[in-house]
C-alpha cells in the first residue's frame, strides 16, 4: 500500500493521484466489459455512512448488496444462513 501513497500529513495519508486515475480507469474498464458480458455483482459497504449510498448505487445499477451486517458464510453456506434469516 505504500507505493500508493503520495505522502502523509497530521497521521492522513494522501493517496498518489495519478496512480489513482490510471487505477480506477482499468477497475471501471473491467466492471464494464463484466457488465457488458452479463456477469452479476454484489455490493458490499457495511458502514454506517455508507449505507444508504451502497443501497442506492445498487439499486440503480441493479445488483445485489449488503448494507448490514455479513453473516459468516453468506456466500460459501447459504442454505444454512437462509434458514436463519
Amino acid at each position: 500500500m505504500t507505493s500508493y501513497i503520495f505522502t502523509q500529513r497530521k497521521g492522513i495519508h494522501i493517496l498518489d493521484l495519478t496512480q489513482m486515475t490510471r487505477f480506477l480507469s482499468e477497475a471501471c474498464d473491467l466492471l464494464a466489459n463484466a457488465a457488458s458480458g452479463g456477469k452479476q455483482f454484489l455490493i458490499i459497504g457495511m458502514k454506517y455512512q455508507a449505507a444508504d449510498l451502497v443501497a442506492s448505487a445498487a439499486t440503480r445499477a441493479r445488483c445485489h448488496y449488503v448494507n448490514k451486517k455479513w453473516l459468516s458464510g453468506m456466500l460459501t453456506n447459504w442454505s444454512t444462513i437462509e434458514t436463519h434469516l
